[in-house]
C-alpha cells in the first residue's frame, strides 16, 4: 500500500548525495587507482603533494592538511584573499583575475615530479585553470577535481580552457550546475551543495589506497595522528621536524 507520508528534505538530500558518492567513486575507479599509484611514487620519493582551491574549494586544500590521518607531504597553497573570511566578493573577483597563479607557485617553489591537486567546482575560473597549466609546464603531475557538467555550461575565461582539459588526470565530482543539489519542491530554489562532500570523499579514498599499497610493500605512510591519541606527540614531532622546511604552513 502506498504511503501518503511526505518524504523529508533530510531523506531526499541524503539519498541524492549517497547516490552521487557511489557514482563518483565507482565510475572513476580506474582513474583513482592511477592517481594513487602516482601519489605512492611521490611519497616514496620524498616529493610534496600540493592542494589548491579558491572560495569554498579552499576547504578541500585544508581537508588534506595537518589533520588526523593526513599526509605530512600534503602542502596547501593558501592565500587569505582567496578564502571567504575577509571579503567573499573580493575573493570571487580574484579567482577570475589573470597573473596571480605564477606568484602563488613561485612562493611554494614546486619541483618537477611533484604533484598538485586543483579543486574548482565550476572548472572555468581563470586562477585555478591558469595555476594548473603553469604547474604542468613546471613538470608537476596535475590532478583536477571539478564538475564536468557545470564546466561545460559555464562561460570560459579568456584562457579558453576548462580545468579538466589541462590536467594529467581529471576527476568529475558529478555535481549539477550551480552545485546546489536539492531542488525545493514548488520553488526555483536549490540547496545542499555536493562539491565539498564529493571532493573530500575522493581525496580520502586516495589516501586509503595509498596506505594499502605502501603497507603491502613495506613502507610506512607518513601521516599525522590526532594529538589526543597516545604517543601522537612524539610521532607528529618527527614528521614536523622533517617537513617544516618544505611546508611554510607547518
Amino acid at each position: 500500500m502506498k504511503s501518503d507520508k511526505k518524504q523529508s528534505g533530510i531523506d531526499k538530500y541524503f539519498k541524492a548525495i549517497d547516490s552521487l558518492q557511489k557514482e563518483a567513486v565507482e565510475t572513476q575507479f580506474k582513474e583513482l587507482v592511477r592517481i594513487a599509484d602516482r601519489m605512492v611514487q611521490t611519497i616514496i620519493g620524498g616529493g610534496r603533494i600540493f592542494l589548491f582551491g579558491t572560495g569554498h574549494s579552499h576547504m578541500l586544500a585544508e581537508e588534506g592538511f595537518f589533520r588526523a590521518g593526513g599526509l605530512a607531504q600534503a602542502v596547501p597553497i593558501f592565500s587569505t584573499a582567496l578564502m571567504l573570511h575577509e571579503k567573499p566578493t573580493f575573493s570571487s573577483h580574484l579567482e577570475r583575475t589573470a597573473g596571480i597563479a605564477e606568484n602563488l607557485l613561485n612562493f611554494y617553489k614546486p619541483e618537477p615530479g611533484e604533484m598538485i591537486f586543483v579543486f574548482s567546482n565550476s572548472g572555468v575560473n581563470r586562477l585555478p585553470v591558469e595555476l594548473a597549466m603553469l604547474a604542468k609546464e613546471r613538470g608537476l603531475f596535475v590532478v583536477t577535481i571539478s564538475s564536468f557538467t557545470y564546466s561545460k555550461e559555464a562561460p570560459l575565461s579568456t584562457l579558453g580552457k576548462r580545468l579538466d582539459e589541462v590536467a594529467d588526470i581529471a576527476l568529475d565530482n558529478k555535481g549539477v550546475s550551480g552545485d546546489a543539489l536539492y531542488k525545493v519542491d514548488g520553488t526555483h530554489w536549490r540547496v545542499g551543495s555536493s562539491s565539498t562532500i564529493i571532493g573530500a570523499l575522493l581525496w580520502n579514498c586516495l589516501l586509503a589506497e595509498c596506505a594499502e599499497r605502501m603497507h603491502e610493500n613495506g613502507y610506512d605512510l607518513p601521516v599525522f595522528a590526532s594529538f589526543n591519541m597516545s604517543d601522537a606527540e612524539d610521532h607528529n614531532k618527527g614528521l614536523l621536524e622533517k617537513w617544516q622546511g618544505l611546508n611554510p604552513h607547518l
